[in-house]
């Protein structure tokens, strides 16, 4: 379960009949940790970041980089399946499980992890480092769908982004 003041949400899907996508649980590298009190110590990764599996152990991390730019080894090490984290570990039932759900694509969603930018409707989106960010324009970025009809609510601080089947590869 989310922290109760995440503005995360998945507000539809591809197709009414499927769930909505690729959706898989992993785990989170290095366990659970508790404080002195013995309550678990929240993680890094809030509910709506942008994630990759670690290639090293297949735990979730936040997804660093979608610089899939001309340069083969760049494009070779960079390109990755990533995923949106339905659930973080920065609240207390996702720091004490230490997994998350994440889902691959097929669904729009509402998240206020988003780089600062200029997020028009229609607009292409990547990442950086667990956050939205709009696309580079000379198409260097891994593209993991566009800003939704609704675009960027600044008074709510939410963005929408309509994440395609298949969105993250």
């Amino acid at each position: 379960m989310s922290i109760l003041n995440s503005k995360f949400d998945i507000t539809s899907v591809d197709n009414p009949v499927a769930l909505a996508a690729l959706a898989q649980v992993l785990k989170v590298p290095g366990g659970m940790t508790l404080n002195s009190e013995g309550t678990p110590i929240a993680g890094v990764i809030p509910a709506g970041a942008i994630v990759k599996m670690d290639p090293a152990d297949g735990t979730v991390i936040l997804a660093t980089t979608g610089d899939v730019s001309t340069d083969t080894a760049i494009k070779a090490q960079n390109r990755v399946m990533v995923f949106v984290a339905i659930d973080g570990n920065k609240d207390f039932s996702g720091s004490f499980v230490q997994k998350l759900t994440v889902l691959n694509g097929g669904f729009t969603m509402l998240t206020d992890q988003y780089d600062a930018g200029a997020y028009a409707p229609g607009k292409q989106v990547s990442f950086n480092v667990g956050k939205i960010k709009l696309a580079d324009a000379d198409g260097s970025d891994q593209i993991i769908g566009v800003v939704g009809p609704a675009g960027l609510d600044a008074v709510n601080g939410v963005l929408e982004v309509i994440v395609p089947q298949g969105g993250g590869l």
